[in-house]
């Protein structure tokens, strides 16, 4: 209503990522290691876990559990209401990206061109996807649909799969490396940002652009869309 500052809470490092809103609390790393749980009502602290390097991604909520990822290699699986470390998958890779979650499963790319699939009660990796020749880096989070899953990497590839298998259905080219999150509007089109400088829509079904546009710098968050 009025735009003033209600709380703040300050941590030691750089906050790269958004954060999660679970109920009363607001949930999201830092470059100074930790993981912080927060009351939405004040900011007062509720807990923090400390990892043992920067947080990169956002967390992901999956019923009770906030998953987190960061360049400690790991995937931790950390309790909402108590702060206390529910499990520990040691990924052996660099994660910038920030984690999708649905149902029993969660996605994210990694730094060493690696895309996950993870059976969060099983903890294993169901699959794994690498691009023959295109190898580098994953820095995009995931659009998940039912059937498929997006996602762009440093490649300057927006890559579609799908979920059963991590098989690719289709990949679209942009002119430099996509880092921006694509967004999935009437399970038909697909809107993303590159670093060359165009906001593109891209065909679902074919990958293929429908229009661009371009807006001069490079895009690396990701597009909303609403009405």
């Amino acid at each position: 209503a009025t735009g003033k500052i209600r709380w703040k809470v300050e941590t030691e490092a750089d906050i790269m990522a958004s954060a999660a809103v679970v109920g009363d609390r607001v949930i999201f790393g830092s470059y100074d290691f930790n993981l912080y749980c927060v009351n939405i009502a004040d900011g007062t602290e509720v807990w923090k876990f400390e990892t043992q390097e920067r947080i990169n991604g956002s967390p992901a909520i999956a019923g009770d559990i906030t998953c987190v990822t960061g360049c400690d290699q790991h995937l931790r699986a950390i309790n909402i209401k108590t702060g206390k470390e529910e499990f520990d998958m040691n990924l052996e890779h660099f994660l910038i990206s920030s984690p999708a979650v649905t149902k029993d499963m969660l996605y994210v790319g990694t730094h060493e061109s690696d895309f996950l699939a993870i059976d969060l009660n099983k903890q294993e990796v169901k699959w794994r996807y690498k691009h023959e020749t295109r190898k580098l880096p994953i820095h995009s989070s995931a659009a998940v649909l039912e059937d498929r899953i997006l996602f762009g990497g440093q490649d300057k590839q927006l890559h579609c799969l799908y979920r059963d298998s991590g098989k690719e259905e289709c990949s679209f080219s942009a002119r430099s490396q996509i880092h921006s999150a694509p967004v999935v509007v009437d399970r038909s089109r697909v809107f993303v940002g590159s670093n060359d400088g165009n906001l593109y829509e891209v065909g679902l079904k074919d990958g293929k652009q429908r229009w661009k546009t371009k807006l001069g710098r490079a895009i690396s968050a990701s597009p909303a869309v609403g009405e």
